[in-house]
């Protein structure tokens, strides 16, 4: 009923309302946890902060966290997914987000860090960055070769564009070193889904769909034949796929599904074949 009224409520009204409820806790209840930033402005995905944060490391780990990686996180935000790390990874870290206040915010927070790396990625969108110089479908990830031991994204592709997921698939397959792994998380749309929880209804494209039709990039859903097909052509073999809460999964990334790839060889003469 919850989820059946929110489509009736303008976007920046239930925004607003999110945020004055988050400010009255801030008051009630301050945070006080380092790393972790007030409820009010605290821009990236729902649920707690910081279990959100632990549990994702938690799956990391049996997904063979090593302290001695290099990582990447493509949507770094605030330093969710970073903070649980901070004192364990002797490698290092780099996070790159298209909200320069996010990273500004990890600067600050991390600055004792030497091996902790945040970069602003100045891409359009029109929530978060309005004034970006680029599309996330012509965007080089800022790194070399072949140097990412794991590279992660949490909450991206489900927002997303296909045209703009084809590209990123292409710049993590650069990256990433051979047997590096990459886990990222997806809305994954098929056939015979049970009561799921949330109700892509609307046609994106021939292989996506969204649940708010005025604002398709709020939560997008893709066809997992396209998206296993998608893995194939980036020479990521999926070892595992972890259904979230929204399909009736076991939801350890909450609503979200997570895919777990590794890559199985290093071909930078791969044409980039957009899907």
């Amino acid at each position: 009923m919850l989820s059946t009224f929110k489509h009736f409520i303008p976007l920046p009204l239930r925004i607003g309302i999110k945020w004055t409820g988050y400010a009255i806790q801030d008051i009630i209840d301050p945070v006080k946890t380092t790393r972790v930033p007030p409820r009010r402005k605290t821009f990236i995905g729902g649920g707690d902060f910081a279990a959100v944060g632990d549990g994702f490391f938690e799956i990391l780990k049996q997904y063979g966290f090593r302290p001695d990686m290099t990582i990447l996180e493509a949507g770094c935000g605030q330093g969710r997914m970073a903070r649980p790390m901070v004192d364990v990874l002797t490698g290092d870290y780099h996070g790159f987000d298209i909200d320069k206040s996010g990273i500004e915010w990890c600067k600050t927070q991390y600055a004792d860090k030497s091996n902790f790396h945040f970069t602003h990625a100045n891409i359009l969108n029109a929530l978060y960055n309005p004034s970006g110089l680029i599309t996330a479908k012509d965007f080089a990830f800022p790194y070399d070769d072949n140097i990412f031991d794991c590279v992660f994204l949490t909450s991206v592709f489900t927002h997303m564009f296909k045209e703009d997921i084809d590209n990123y698939m292409a710049e993590i397959k650069r990256v990433l070193k051979t047997d590096g792994r990459a886990l990222i998380s997806w809305y994954l749309w098929e056939d015979g889904l049970k009561n799921p929880k949330m109700d892509f209804r609307f046609s994106v494209d021939n292989v996506s769909r969204t649940t708010l039709k005025q604002n398709p990039e709020a939560a997008l859903a893709f066809d997992l034949s396209w998206v296993k097909a998608l893995y194939d052509t980036y020479d990521l073999a999926i070892e595992a796929i972890e259904r979230g809460s929204w399909s009736g999964g076991p939801g350890r990334m909450g609503l979200q599904d997570l895919i777990i790839a590794r890559h199985k060889t290093n071909t930078p003469e791969l044409e980039h074949k957009a899907v």
